[in-house]
């Protein structure tokens, strides 16, 4: 898992309670015509066969997370939302424990998130999340 530096996103402008729901995703300063939900790319990395990008909202009172799952061909193959309803997911850090298999750690809860791409299986999904502990402390 490496950390990387190449995505970015729209910039808005106006009242934040204007902005769209979504946001312009841009690979090495040029818009690849993805809008994607969010507004901050928190963390991103590359994998051996995709990219893995992490998204807020920027909002302090219900942060969610966005999990964007990339192909090399800077495709969205898969995509996940930590939703915040009375509850906040402010990302504090991930960690890779196996290939293609990751710890989520937010304020109050921590999860367990594989990736699942290229798939096995026509059918199969991409990102599979499961909670861990609502103890993180």
């Amino acid at each position: 898992m490496l950390a990387i530096d190449l995505f970015s996103l729209q910039k808005h402008q106006d009242d934040y309670h204007q902005w769209p729901l979504s946001s312009l995703l841009y690979y090495r300063g040029k818009s690849l015509g993805i809008l994607i939900p969010g507004y901050v790319i928190e963390q991103q990395f590359e994998l051996k066969d995709y990219y893995l990008l992490l998204l807020s909202w920027d909002c302090p009172f219900e942060e969610g997370c966005e999990v964007i799952v990339l192909s090399k061909q800077l495709k969205v193959v898969g995509k996940y939302s930590f939703t915040p309803f009375l509850n906040s997911y402010v990302l504090s850090s991930i960690r890779e424990t196996a290939t293609n298999h990751f710890q989520l750690v937010f304020k109050t809860e921590c999860f367990s998130l594989r990736i699942d791409y290229p798939k096995a299986h026509w059918f199969s999904r991409i990102i599979r999340v499961e909670k861990i502990s609502t103890d993180v402390g």
